[in-house]
């Protein structure tokens, strides 16, 4: 059964946005219009960012009308099929879609999932889906644009609505599902129908089951909104009077936590509000083309479309600071943490729990379901009795903001960075399973000399592990002291690729010992 689909943005248009100073006094991050993104501010983001900043092991899939693949500030956080070889003509993968190396188009079955401007197009609808992954994950500290919500985390590009903004239920449960084969967690869908297909709630069933989380927006309606108890809307009312139909329901608040005129509501299928009011974001810039060669960025979004990736993006940061949570935790959390929303009338007690506060919502998170252990954590399993020296329960890991577990060499490395093993956590097996294994972690910087075994060459160590040859026993004495040589470590060749080499010490003015151990004053920065 296929049903039809289109966007729910209100698209207004007023104002294109070009590069401005942002004075350091205001700033967070040194992200161009960081200080116009009212909304982070809102739902708590910033200091959300004190506990995460996201993980790239985070996949959100944008399902929508397919996003600016070049946009210099998606480029850095877009989902990339790494088992795909790109333009080779061949399923690389055996996922079922040739060479979708950036995802994959629904619309025209193809392997480029973004709009292709024809001479019939919608210009907010071209632009919705990089609005969308903006708002989700902008790379963010970057002195460019905007902020995402999430610094780090990949933005799978899944095409199912055309330049119209108009799609069905069959490009939907085919977007879902190849989303969920590809590994994303969290998946946001910004449109709407008005006619349930009971496949795409069993493909959302499904999706659910494989612990992928789905957002939803739940509409507008001009003069007020409509409640979508009486008036359902899909997919947002898919399985709407179960106990938990999977999908989290978003409705749309202005700045002042007022519910927005033209946000649909209601007690069944709206489980949480969010801004989406006057959204700052990134859109589709083309050269080529007259509407979309004006730049990268644009303000005055407005719709429950712009509210639905700020709950995806949240839960994004959830996922990233806990990675065993449920799609049912999330949810759960994120309801019973958020703001109250001001609204009368017949929408009043239909916006869901309240407006979405992120910050709280980590809070809650570790509190009802605390994980074994959260960034910046030393990690290792717990070993048997008697267990061999060699055997992988002695290995240690310090678990990094990057969501990922990065394994100290050896015990002459660790020292470097820390005085004892005390602070080292034991974990399950099922929960260092799910940190993907980073980096080794390389010698501070400024507090070891150090060589490998097969050459003479002395090096200094600087930050993220760039050696620097030292030009003479002079200099090293005069940067070490006389005594250098007892201040050398020698390094296995099998760790050569750990590190990269910088320029030669031909004079010890060129280096700084305290200097260097100053530039790194925690692991994270390492890295």
């Amino acid at each position: 059964m296929i049903k039809t689909f289109s966007l729910i943005a209100l698209f207004l248009f007023q104002s294109w946005l070009i590069a401005s100073p942002v004075f350091a006094s205001v700033m967070i991050t040194d992200d161009i219009y960081f200080h116009e993104q009212w909304y982070l501010q809102k739902i708590q983001v910033p200091l959300a960012w004190q506990t995460t900043t996201g993980s790239n092991d985070v996949i959100v899939a944008v399902l929508d009308t397919g996003f600016d693949l070049n946009h210099p500030d998606l480029e850095e956080n877009k989902w990339i099929n790494t088992d795909e070889v790109p333009d080779n003509g061949i399923d690389d993968d055996g996922n079922g879609f040739v060479d979708d190396r950036e995802g994959w188009d629904f619309v025209e079955d193809d392997h480029t999932p973004e709009p292709t401007i024809g001479e019939t197009y919608d210009e907010g609808a071209v632009s919705h889906g990089t609005v969308i992954a903006g708002i989700i994950g902008a790379a963010t500290n970057n002195q460019k644009g905007i902020a995402g919500i999430n610094w780090h985390v990949k933005l799978m590009n899944v095409r199912i609505l055309d330049n119209m903004g108009v799609g069905n239920s069959n490009t939907a449960r085919e977007g879902i599902k190849y989303a969920v084969k590809n590994g994303a967690k969290v998946i946001n869908l910004s449109f709407t129908g008005f006619n349930d297909d009971p496949e795409l709630e069993s493909v959302i069933q499904a999706a659910n089951a494989a612990g992928a989380l789905i957002v939803a927006a739940v509409g507008n309606t001009e003069g007020g909104g409509v409640n979508v108890d009486d008036t359902p809307i899909y997919p947002a009312c898919d399985g709407h009077g179960q106990a938990d139909n999977g999908i989290i329901g978003v409705a749309s608040t202005d700045k002042t936590d007022t519910k927005s005129t033209f946000s649909n509501y209601g007690a069944t299928c709206t489980d949480i509000s969010a801004p989406g009011e006057d959204i700052l974001s990134t859109v589709y810039q083309n050269s080529a083309r007259a509407p979309f060669a004006k730049g990268f960025y644009q303000d005055s979004w407005s719709g429950t479309s712009m509210a639905a990736p700020m709950v995806a993006g949240s839960a994004a940061l959830l996922y990233a600071a806990n990675p065993r949570l449920t799609p049912p935790q999330i949810k759960n959390v994120l309801r019973l943490s958020a703001d109250p929303v001001q609204v009368t009338g017949p929408a009043s007690g239909k916006m869901g729990a309240g407006r979405l506060n992120i910050a709280s919502a980590l809070k809650l998170a570790a509190l009802l379901y605390p994980p074994e252990a959260v960034p910046g954590s030393l990690v290792k399993l717990s070993c048997a009795p008697l267990a061999d020296v060699n055997d992988p329960c002695k290995a240690v890991y310090f678990y990094a903001s990057d969501g990922k577990r990065h394994a100290f060499p050896n015990d002459k490395v660790f020292f470097t960075w820390f005085a004892d093993f005390s602070s080292v956590k034991e974990v399950s097996q099922d929960f260092l399973s799910t940190l993907a294994l980073g980096k080794n972690v390389t010698y501070h910087s400024g507090t070891k000399l150090v060589k490998f075994q097969s050459v003479s060459t002395v090096f200094a160590v600087e930050a993220k592990g760039v050696l620097r040859a030292v030009g003479s026993e002079a200099i090293a004495a005069e940067l070490y002291g006389a005594d250098w040589g007892k201040k050398v470590d020698d390094i296995s060749d099998v760790f050569f690729g750990n590190y990269t080499f910088g320029l030669k010490i031909n004079a010890a003015s060129e280096y700084s010992v305290e200097g260097a151990k100053a530039l790194v004053n925690g692991l994270d920065q390492n890295f």
